[in-house]
C-alpha cells in the first residue's frame, strides 16, 4: 500500500445525492447516491458572493478519493448541503496517488 499524506487529512465523512428521475412521472429529485465518502473540505472564500445566475454562495474545495461524483450532485455534510460546481481528477506529487478536487458551493438561501 502506498503512503498517501492527502488521505491522512480526510477529516469528514459526507454523502452525495444525485438528481434522479422519479418513476412514472416527469419530475426529478435528489436521491441518496454515495455514502461514507471520506474527504476534507476547505473554504475558498471568506464571504458569500454572487454567481452568474444571480444566486449568492460561498465556494469550498473538497478533496476525496476518485469516485463517481459529477457536477450538479449534492454533497451533504450533516444538515449542510453543497452543490458540486466543478470536478477535477489529479495525480499528486510524483504521481503516487490519485484524488479528486471538487469545487462545491454553499448557497445562501
Amino acid at each position: 500500500m502506498i503512503y498517501d499524506p492527502l488521505r491522512n487529512q480526510f477529516n469528514k465523512t459526507v454523502k452525495t445525492k444525485r438528481l434522479t428521475a422519479i418513476t412514472e412521472t416527469e419530475k426529478e429529485d435528489y436521491q441518496d447516491f454515495l455514502t461514507d465518502v471520506a474527504c476534507m473540505i476547505q473554504p475558498l472564500e471568506d464571504s458569500f458572493g454572487e454567481d452568474l445566475q444571480g444566486g449568492f454562495g460561498k465556494d469550498f474545495l473538497m478533496f476525496c478519493s476518485v469516485l463517481d461524483i459529477q457536477e450538479g450532485d449534492l454533497i451533504v455534510d450533516g444538515t449542510t448541503s453543497y452543490k458540486v460546481v466543478g470536478v477535477e481528477d489529479f495525480k499528486t506529487w510524483l504521481g503516487l496517488s490519485t484524488h479528486m478536487e471538487l469545487r462545491i458551493r454553499l448557497y445562501n438561501d
